[in-house]
């Protein structure tokens, strides 16, 4: 296999699915280096600390390097620099969260390119479709590296599409996590896409869904960065209304974020605080145990007004994996994951009654908590196997993206 340069937002993270793949990718033998254009994440997996051996800041945007590298471009291949970039700059021109991003990441694109051809890499992968990827392909263009990118959720297929569609075209391969993200990137950028749906998955040796024992008294987690997507505040709101029930769950979330503090006063405003455990960011050696221990995963997503939205939570593989049912909310890629009646229910996003609704049927029952649970770890074995889905993701990388197109995971088409 030969060199391939990732460019992503920041790595490694707590999220871990980026993460694997590029460990997958290692393991079989596949020279890879992470550029990032934030500074590397201070948070991760401890499993991943290795990673940081090939990983790179490269999108300071004082960095003399990156300056310089912009200007050896412009002397040498000035127009294919010019023309992309004027492209990508029209194409935002009715967004400023665009403008500014390929306006700001231009000098980075050219840092990256020299590396590229500095060191021959022959695959430039944007691992988000928004700014990385874009990097990626100017880079791709400046040195005539390959390029491929991947679209995961709200924050790079739908807050802006600015220049999408062209970088779509562009790839050798577009991979998707999420079935809906497929039909809405072919729909925007035509035949020419060749855009490929393939979960993530998660690591069934890890996740085996052994020694799981609910605890006598209910228990709920919530597990995520403390955003406005996640939707947690309508978990404490559900709480609030299961008090008014006589039903009295423990909440635990497990992350942290800018929402932390909204979330505690409506705890407090709605009684529960007592109710209400913040463990912070976890590593899934703890977040086991809570998973055995869990009667259901409370994942209610949202989509913001700004398009920022779930692909589908990682988490909420991780939990089915470890037999841990999901009540979540039919929005972002949550339906693809969550079978109502089998591995869950689902209820209407904004809707904190219908959440509570679910939740109480449930805790009231904890046999159909025990058969839910049967099903999920049966659903995550027949989709979502990480080492299964990797298989595909590994022969577009290897075949240079000419593998035919065809969607999902085995067993994918029964999703919900």
């Amino acid at each position: 296999m030969k060199p391939i340069v990732y460019v992503t937002t920041t790595f490694p993270t707590f999220a871990a699915f980026l993460e694997n793949e590029v460990w997958r990718l290692q393991r079989r033998g596949a020279p890879v280096l992470v550029l990032t254009l934030r500074p590397v994440h201070p948070h991760h997996q401890p499993e991943h600390a290795p990673l940081l051996a090939i990983t790179r800041w490269i999108g300071h945007p004082l960095d003399p390097a990156s300056w310089l590298a912009l200007l050896g471009w412009l002397v040498r291949r000035p127009h294919v620099l010019l023309s992309v970039w004027g492209r990508m700059l029209w194409a935002s021109r009715r967004s400023p969260y665009a403008l500014a991003g390929h306006l700001g990441y231009l000098p980075a694109a050219a840092r990256v390119a020299a590396l590229v051809e500095r060191e021959g890499v022959h695959r430039v992968h944007g691992a988000w479709a928004h700014f990385p990827a874009s990097v990626a392909y100017l880079a791709a263009r400046l040195t005539g590296a390959r390029f491929s990118m991947a679209g995961h959720a709200g924050s790079d297929l739908y807050r802006t599409q600015a220049f999408l569609a062209e970088k779509a075209r562009a790839a050798d391969f577009v991979t998707t996590c999420v079935r809906a993200n497929g039909a809405m990137l072919r729909a925007l950028a035509g035949p020419r896409a060749r855009v490929h749906w393939i979960y993530h998955g998660v690591d069934r040796a890890r996740f085996d869904g052994t020694g799981r024992a609910r605890d006598p008294q209910p228990l709920l987690v919530c597990v995520g960065r403390l955003a406005p997507t996640k939707g947690f505040d309508l978990a404490v709101r559900a709480l609030g209304l299961l008090r008014t029930r006589g039903l009295a769950p423990r909440l635990v979330f497990v992350g942290d974020g800018p929402e932390r503090a909204r979330l505690e006063r409506l705890a407090a405003e709605g009684g529960v605080t007592s109710q209400v455990e913040f463990r912070g960011f976890l590593p899934q050696t703890e977040l086991l145990p809570l998973y055995r221990r869990a009667w259901l995963l409370v994942s209610p997503s949202r989509v913001l007004a700004n398009g920022h939205r779930d692909g589908i939570p990682n988490v909420i593989v991780e939990a089915l994996a470890m037999g841990l049912p999901c009540v979540g909310t039919r929005a972002a890629g949550l339906e693809e994951a969550v079978a109502p009646g089998v591995t869950g229910e689902l209820v209407a996003p904004e809707d904190p009654v219908a959440l509570a609704d679910a939740l109480e049927r449930l805790l009231r029952d904890p046999a159909e908590v025990d058969r839910l649970s049967a099903a999920a770890r049966g659903r995550v074995d027949e989709v979502f196997d990480a080492d299964r889905n990797f298989e595909r993701l590994w022969a577009l990388f290897e075949r240079d993206g000419d593998v035919p197109v065809a969607d999902g995971a085995p067993g994918a088409e029964g999703a919900a």
